[in-house]
């Protein structure tokens, strides 16, 4: 996170995303997170940078954690248009880690010489803060790759052919383009995702799990790097192997011997107090992990057209849509104005406003405000907004072309009707 965050503040990712944009988005339940003026932006980055450094290094470890969480999700939520899996994987960890003890051995805190840490000895934690992180590591795997269980996946190998096709437009390496490697790269990635958690966990079968997890992320990011976002999610998945090793194995690397669990400070937790309230929380937490990802089955069609269900839901990888995107102002007259509304929003925005037709509202609600400024009134806003879906449907509408698309609305749990059904 050290490493995501100052690519952010060397990127001006406030700036090109916070700042310049005309349009944001808000999530349902969080319209009050508006981006803060950019000095204050700027000042919260680098909060951030100091905070995950702190964390990194073990010291106001549960400090540095809470200001680290509060920062990264409030970035995060200021705007829905560039959401992306890992920043919500990345919010969840830092939940988890507010209450694991994971400055209990090899940090700063534990160097520093104090009357309670004379020895410098080992500590424990208990397995349950250990066997959490895992589980959350588990599910985000498990869940990608049965989100993968589709014929757009197994039988027409997309969106890997068409991935595959555009970094050989860059790499100008043509073998990419044979449907082999197309069915190859599907495959292989559906195995991993579905099977490395389980691999990772056991102690048998752990070596062919890292092997696995590093090839797979290597490959990922030299796959993704500069045809799309990735970011630092192969490295966060990279690093979170260490969670899977023997507990020991830090102080067998650095020639320690572990000290009786006795003379430790992290005694267990006592079962007649703390443990039904952990394991109801774990149990709790885990099983709505698991579900939460499904909740698109709770609505009509297909989840990757009308965008129902789709975030917060480790659907990583596996949604293409070609789009022809028009916007105009229709007056009193029907007259039609065009808009150029990539104009108006980041890339990132643009494109997420492809995949994602509940970022339409928002567009056409911000240009009858401006169309109204303009004096024209009663002004409508209109789109011819035909989409290519999964590179095996032709192009078709979204929206039907003269719905008024300031006026319709998205709900948080209900279906929106004004989503065109997928032919």
């Amino acid at each position: 996170m050290f490493i995501q965050t100052a690519h952010f503040i060397a990127t001006d990712f406030v700036e090109h995303h916070i700042t310049r944009p005309i349009i944001h988005f808000p999530y349902h339940f969080f319209q009050f997170v508006t981006p803060l003026p950019p000095l204050a932006m700027t000042v919260l980055m680098w909060m951030m940078l100091i905070a995950s450094a702190l964390i990194a290094i073990g010291f106001l470890y549960r400090y540095a954690v809470g200001l680290f969480l509060m920062c990264f999700t409030y970035l995060w939520l200021i705007d829905k248009g560039f959401f992306n899996n890992h920043y919500y994987l990345i919010t969840l960890l830092s939940i988890l880690l507010l209450f694991v003890g994971g400055d209990a051995w090899g940090a700063l805190r534990r160097r520093m010489p104090n009357k309670n840490n004379k020895k410098k000895s080992i500590n424990y934690i208990p397995n349950w803060q250990l066997f959490i992180l895992k589980a959350q590591i588990l599910i985000v795997f498990f869940v990608a790759g049965i989100h993968k269980l589709n014929p757009y996946w197994l039988i027409h190998f997309q969106p890997m052919d068409y991935i595959l096709n555009a970094k050989a437009d860059i790499s100008g390496l043509a073998f990419l383009r044979s449907t082999a490697v197309a069915a190859f790269f599907s495959y292989s990635g559906l195995i991993v995702d579905i099977s490395v958690g389980f691999l990772l966990w056991f102690r048998r079968t752990r070596i062919l799990g890292i092997v696995f997890l590093i090839g797979f992320n290597f490959l990922n990011f030299w796959l993704f790097w500069n045809i799309g976002e990735i970011g630092i999610f192969p490295l966060l998945l990279l690093t979170c192997t260490v969670l899977f090793l023997e507990p020991d194995t830090p102080a067998r690397w650095f020639g320690r011997q572990s000290t009786n669990r006795s003379s430790s400070t992290h005694q267990l937790v006592n079962p007649s107090t703390r443990q039904p309230l952990i394991t109801s929380f774990i149990i709790a937490y885990l099983i709505f992990q698991l579900l939460f990802p499904f909740r698109h089955l709770l609505y009509p069609g297909h989840v990757d057209w009308t965008g129902e269900g789709q975030r917060f839901a480790w659907r990583m990888k596996i949604m293409l849509k070609e789009a022809d995107i028009n916007f105009f102002i229709k007056d009193n007259a029907d007259n039609k104005y065009p808009v150029p509304v990539n104009k108006m929003l980041s890339p990132k925005q643009y494109n997420n406003l492809i995949y994602y037709p509940d970022l339409i509202p928002p567009v056409a609600q911000a240009l009858k405000e401006q169309a109204l400024k303009q004096g024209i009134t009663a002004p409508q806003v209109v789109a011819d907004f035909n989409v290519k879906f999964m590179g095996v449907h032709p192009a078709q509408p979204i929206v039907l072309p003269d719905t008024d698309l300031s006026r319709v609305r998205n709900h948080p749990f209900l279906h929106s009707e004004w989503i065109e059904k997928l032919e």
